[in-house]
């Protein structure tokens, strides 16, 4: 038997903005928490699950997008870099999950690698000053460990 799960009527663009029934989701105090109510279900598509309530909301790219990219304390001259997240979250970039999508968008993964997360244009202009080139692919040295950007 399959689940009836309704729709929320909220939608995500691809930018990070919420909206519901076509109107912005401007207060933040309801914008993240419904940021924590966030699931993935087995299917791929993406659950807002409160008080064991569930309903899919569209997705226009990626739920999360990355805001900030900076260095942070470590090894010199190739710190981890940390990145903000539009939930307000920061956490550890995971270079070998960087990637190139449709159009050159840059993606890495986040949230334990369980969700992707597209890089805004302010903050893939600030990864790519870390970024090197070998004369065929890009790559970002994190702790002494070369990581290639994976192409499409």
């Amino acid at each position: 038997m399959t689940e009836d799960i309704p729709a929320c009527h909220i939608r995500i663009d691809k930018e990070g903005n919420w909206y519901y029934q076509g109107l912005p989701i401007i207060k933040r105090e309801i914008y993240l928490h419904l940021n924590r109510c966030l699931r993935k279900d087995p299917s791929g598509k993406y659950i807002l699950l409160m008080d064991g309530e569930k309903c899919y909301l569209e997705v226009e790219d990626t739920p999360y997008v990355i805001k900030e990219v900076r260095p942070g304390a470590g090894p010199q001259p190739n710190p981890p870099l940390f990145v903000k997240l539009n939930d307000e979250t920061e956490e550890e970039l995971k270079a070998g999950t960087l990637r190139v999508g449709k159009d050159n968008v840059l993606y890495c993964k986040v949230k334990d690698a369980l969700y992707d997360a597209r890089f805004l244009r302010a903050s893939y202009y600030r990864l790519a000053q870390f970024l090197l080139y070998d004369g065929e692919r890009y790559y970002l040295v994190v702790g002494g460990t070369r990581h290639y950007l994976k192409q499409p």
